[in-house]
């Protein structure tokens, strides 16, 4: 009996775990397209730039995310990650990876 409920037990979190991984599928509940991350490139950069006191083309793209609340672009700059959203208006706001 107990080897059986451990057998369930895997089973269950094994199918908790595969609900986590990113299958490149296109979900309608996120947000994030080309465009939509095309677009705000040019000014999470600029953004992150001025935050560190750093040049733009020293601003490194670490990803595209796309999330129930809008797409997130995440960056390194100036020896630091810093994360990258796109605001309801168009605007973006870049801050720390830290900043909750």
């Amino acid at each position: 009996m107990k080897t059986t409920l451990t057998i369930a037990g895997l089973f269950a979190a094994s199918a908790l775990l595969a609900g986590c991984v990113e299958t490149g599928g296109s979900d309608p509940a996120l947000s994030g397209t080309d465009a939509q991350f095309e677009a705000m490139t040019g000014p999470c950069v600029a953004q992150a730039a001025t935050l560190t006191g750093t040049s733009a083309s020293s601003v490194t793209i670490l990803d595209r995310i796309q999330t129930g609340g809008g797409p997130i672009l995440t960056l390194m700059a100036g020896g630091s990650k810093y994360t990258c959203r796109l605001e309801a208006n168009g605007s973006v706001t870049v801050f720390s990876e830290y900043a909750n």
